[in-house]
């Protein structure tokens, strides 16, 4: 058996598994953020040292016979990002290689085990993401809340908001989507809004959790509310629509993976019929998916038992 190290790391936490093709997990662990763009290099690097520490300590044999490792981060799309944080983990674990790559991997090969597919990620931040036929990958979005993450919980909290704002001057009516988010945030009135938002510990978290009483006042058929649901599945079906055309020969299924897809039956369902390929959610833990990059990465394939032996573990 392989035994390799997968990491998913995002800017809220970051979870490990140390694993063999057989889906036989030896040791997992789970820190804090490690989102380069979130955090310190020393903060980056005291987290990562404490997960390969408790990993170790869970099964030393294992962990000195990890081949390979890698490590599927957010926040590290770009070469720099994922040089810094290629340095921290060589600092940590020096007696293996661990290729660092962006976060999508793990949740496309979490379902997909290595094979061509689309993984629609749409969390606090968005980003669509695939592997096609000849074995290029491609991305489109994830370039963050001022440059786009276009269907995501921070641009669908962020058009409530603009709304909200737009019907207390006058400018139109908002009063469903006001009440649930008032409600929702324990604000009496709108312009106390602005303080909960800007001196929050990450605004753009704030705004981001708005799709929960957004997705109330669409379950109360508020028009409103309606239209930003259904602008959020208009700019994930184009972004799909655009992978599938650029990128992609023949239509391939599209796994759904983040908080905005929760609710089964608003955004999945809207995009299972206005995508041309057949759409699932992503069932498994992302880190699975980092395990598979890095088996493939050490030359192995995983084998038919995986799945569901890895699934016996939790994940």
């Amino acid at each position: 058996m392989t035994i390799v190290l997968g990491i998913d790391g995002g800017g809220t936490g970051t979870q490990a598994l140390v694993a063999d093709e057989a889906g036989h997990v030896y040791a997992s662990a789970t820190v804090g953020p490690t989102n380069p763009n979130a955090v310190s290099r020393a903060q980056l690097k005291e987290t990562i040292t404490t997960l390969m520490t408790n990993l170790h300590n869970e099964d030393p044999t294992a962990f000195n016979k990890i081949a390979r490792g890698f490590a599927g981060m957010s926040g590290s799309g770009d070469s720099e990002k994922s040089h810094l944080v290629e340095t921290v983990l060589a600092e940590a674990a020096p007696d293996f290689p661990i290729r660092v790559d962006n976060d999508a991997i793990n949740a496309l090969y979490a379902e997909t085990l290595g094979e061509p597919g689309i993984v629609q990620i749409s969390g606090t931040g968005s980003i669509t993401f695939g592997l096609n036929e000849t074995g290029e990958t491609a991305r489109i979005g994830g370039w963050g809340y001022l440059f786009g993450d276009e269907g995501s919980g921070y641009a669908i909290g962020q058009s409530a908001l603009e709304a909200i704002f737009q019907a207390y001057d006058g400018k139109m009516e908002a009063d469903v989507i006001t009440r649930h988010i008032l409600v929702h945030t324990q604000i009496q009135n709108v312009p106390d809004l602005i303080p909960y938002i800007y001196e929050s510990p990450s605004p753009r978290e704030s705004i981001a959790k708005l799709t929960r009483p957004v997705f109330q006042a669409y379950d109360e058929g508020d028009a409103l509310a309606i239209r930003l649901i259904q602008q959020a599945a208009d700019d994930l079906t184009l972004s799909v629509q655009t992978m599938l055309n650029r990128h992609f020969k023949h239509n391939q299924e599209v796994v759904l993976a983040g908080g905005v897809f929760k609710r089964r039956d608003v955004l999945p369902t809207i995009l299972n019929h206005q995508l041309s390929a057949p759409v699932k959610m992503l069932e498994r833990e992302p880190v699975v998916g980092a395990v598979v990059a890095a088996l493939q990465d050490a030359g192995v394939t995983v084998q038919a038992e995986f799945k569901s032996s890895i699934s016996r573990y939790g994940f």
